[in-house]
């Protein structure tokens, strides 16, 4: 398990501990796929393709160990990520994007400490 704050943020700020569960592919809908960055119970990071408008309501679609995770929630920031691939040649921009989670079932919420307490 890895816990690190971002290094724009310090770590007192945090309402809650962010973990890394590793490469987790979620979806923010039908169209936008993306990497889960880092989770917390109150929110996550995810990197995807493009960028969103703050305020903007999603759910955070993301399948972990055999149990799907749906947390609604709205996007808080959005911002540009350089992305090097070792094998590319050129760089590829992504966008890791802040979602803060609201009104969690409380199954979801139940399967979301699960997923942070394995990790």
């Amino acid at each position: 398990m890895m816990v690190d704050p971002p290094s724009d943020v310090h770590p007192e700020c945090r309402r809650a501990v962010r973990v890394r569960p590793g490469p987790l592919r979620v979806r923010l809908h039908r169209a936008c796929e993306g990497i889960l960055v880092d989770i917390s119970e109150t929110g996550a990071l995810v990197q995807i393709p493009w960028s969103m408008q703050p305020d903007r309501k999603v759910t955070l679609n993301l399948e972990a160990h055999d149990a799907l995770l749906q947390l609604p929630g709205r996007v808080v920031r959005s911002v540009p990520h350089q992305l090097q691939l070792p094998e590319a040649t050129l760089a590829r921009k992504e966008y890791h994007v802040a979602v803060e989670f609201s009104d969690l079932p409380a199954e979801q919420v139940a399967a979301l400490r699960r997923l942070i307490k394995n990790e």
